[in-house]
């Protein structure tokens, strides 16, 4: 829109008068650039839910909602605003206007992305559905199989069943002499090889480090092996000289750093997303694909070599740059950037591999519901077993008490704030035929951010290397639903347990009233025992006993008192 253009005397439409707060104010703030740029994109971008409710969606910066707020209700008159309203506002009140704005122009400034990546607490990292698909396509080796073209590819497709591209395995050796390439004995076996969550891992670091580092004259930027080995090793307050890392651990990141650039993507440009009723009856000719092109690009490579006998060890060191396709979601062409916390690279890709999956996925349905106002929004189990993706040897039981044990790690770690289920479990129902499918994965969980995650989620951010303000506009093709349709299938089909009753236990002596939890607490802990271990003893899940110990149950069960009694005599 032309603000020139429009009449000084017509009525507004919401969309103008955020428009016309801005233009008529900005003379006021020419000497603070970095407000004035976040206040153009909060004026000139109107999400859909906007233009519906006509009022200022959450993402709009709180000093704009101020500085709209106070003029448009507080110095009108009117129910309806005009550009000359506006303006006599403006002049008649330009120094209360300065005068109020002052706490948000003192708070407005540059972020922080000197000093080394380990002493963060947190990264950022795109929140967009297709780079999102990207970096979980390297997690799962499974996901290829061989194409017509020659090359193991998989396709980039959704939870809605949306197809957003395809990718294949091209390896190549990253030096050019192979028989110097650890890496190019069997360049395919050893890319599938390093599908997983560490390579998920290198790829949000690798992006983040380019995001916000130093770049040369072609766009690389250097990236040690150290770089992710501190992320996983390094405690605050700890010297970084005091720690060691094994040749196998420098190696053991490199291989995934040249499996990152062994794939190949081509994604659907096309106006409209194709969905799939099939894939293995995808035809590519129907789509418009881009051409294929490397996710990450390698100029130099740094050996390591054998003092002794000067023969190569491996890389230890390299050059590297995302590609022209995933540059556009790094530069602020197609960012949305969220706060992903960096306990995610301290969790074992091995062992936790549920937790980096939970924190990837959190970190990214925040970002997305911090815009749409909607973080209290519950997640439905199905969802999260989904993205977690336990194997599939797991029965319904260890699946339920794996998700528990994530969610109280991620608590425990300050990766979230707090976790519940919406409605209390029936443990009645837990344990018989059909339990698993047909109620436990049906039910809801709340899970709540740090407030400091909602506070960066909401801030502009002005990357070095570009002068782009990022999440200052929502694209609502951007994000689908935050909770998306559950995709048939999404648990493994598991063996079902059913629980046989426990044998009735003879009423004890000691009435209920005894029990306390904070009685029941002082006991675990001398003991030694952990939540889950006691839980285990006393027959009960590690979820009640862990809501009862923190005061957390409405309504008491007498069975659970009675097992919580009994055990807690047993060990007087």
């Amino acid at each position: 829109m032309n603000y020139m253009e429009l009449s000084d005397t017509v009525r507004l439409t919401f969309e103008q008068t955020k428009i016309a707060v801005f233009e008529e104010t900005r003379y006021l703030f020419s000497d603070y650039p970095l407000l004035l740029k976040i206040w153009q994109q909060d004026a000139y971008m109107t999400t859909i839910e906007e233009g519906a409710e006509q009022q200022l969606a959450p993402l709009v910066s709180d000093s704009f909602r101020a500085l709209f707020t106070f003029i448009v209700n507080d110095l009108s008159e009117y129910k309806f605003s005009t550009k000359r309203l506006i303006r006599s506002a403006v002049e008649n009140f330009a120094d209360t206007i300065v005068q109020e704005m002052q706490p948000y122009i003192d708070e407005v400034s540059l972020p922080d992305f000197d000093g080394p990546v380990y002493d963060r607490e947190y990264i950022y990292a795109n929140s967009s559905t297709t780079f999102h698909l990207m970096r979980d396509m390297v997690t799962k080796k499974t996901g290829f199989e061989e194409k017509e073209t020659g090359f193991m590819g998989t396709e980039l497709v959704d939870n809605q069943g949306q197809l957003h591209g395809v990718a294949e395995l091209r390896p190549m050796p990253l030096t050019h002499v192979q028989e110097a390439d650890p890496l190019g004995v069997d360049l395919v076996a050893t890319t599938l090889s390093s599908l997983d969550e560490l390579t998920a891992d290198i790829f949000d670091l690798v992006s983040y480090l380019w995001m916000t580092g130093k770049r040369d004259e072609e766009g690389f930027i250097e990236f040690h092996s150290d770089d992710a080995l501190l992320l996983r090793h390094h405690e605050k307050g700890d010297s970084i000289e005091k720690l060691k890392f094994k040749e196998r651990e420098r190696f053991n990141i490199m291989r995934r750093v040249a499996a990152l650039t062994s794939v190949w993507v081509a994604l659907n440009d096309g106006p409209e997303r194709v969905k799939i009723v099939n894939a293995q009856d995808m035809e590519s000719k129907l789509y418009n694909f881009q051409d294929f092109k490397r996710m990450f690009e390698v100029g130099s490579v740094r050996m390591a070599f054998d003092k002794r006998t000067n023969e190569a060890r491996g890389i230890y060191a390299l050059q590297i740059r995302p590609s022209s396709i995933l540059q556009p979601y790094l530069d602020g062409t197609k960012s949305s950037l969220g706060v992903l916390d960096l306990k995610v690279f301290k969790y074992s890709y091995v062992t936790e591999r549920e937790h980096k999956r939970l924190t990837r996925y959190l970190s990214r349905q925040w970002k997305i519901r911090t815009i749409k106002g909607s973080l209290h929004q519950p997640f439905k189990i199905a969802t999260l077993l989904d993205e977690m993706d336990f194997p599939a040897r797991l029965n319904g039981m260890q699946i339920r008490d794996r998700l528990e044990e994530v969610l109280d790690d991620l608590q425990r770690d300050e990766v979230i704030q707090q976790w519940d289920y919406v409605e209390p479990l029936d443990e009645k129902k837990v344990g018989k035929k059909g339990w698993f499918q047909n109620y436990f994965s049906q039910l809801a969980i709340t899970i709540m951010p740090p407030t400091i995650v909602v506070q960066e989620n909401r801030r502009r951010i002005i990357l070095p290397n570009t002068e782009e303000i990022m999440d200052l506009s929502v694209d609502d093709t951007v994000f689908p639903d935050a909770e998306p349709p559950v995709v048939e299938e999404v648990v493994p089909v598991v063996e079902e347990q059913i629980e046989l009753p426990l044998e009735e236990t003879p009423p004890i002596t000691p009435s209920i009233s005894e029990l306390t939890p904070e009685l029941l607490r002082e006991k675990i802990d001398a003991l030694g025992y952990s939540i889950r271990k006691a839980a285990e003893e006393m027959g009960m899940s590690h979820t009640t006993l862990s809501r009862y110990l923190n005061r957390k149950i409405k309504r008491q069960n007498k069975d659970n008192d009675q097992k919580m009694l009994l055990w807690l005599i047993a060990h007087s």
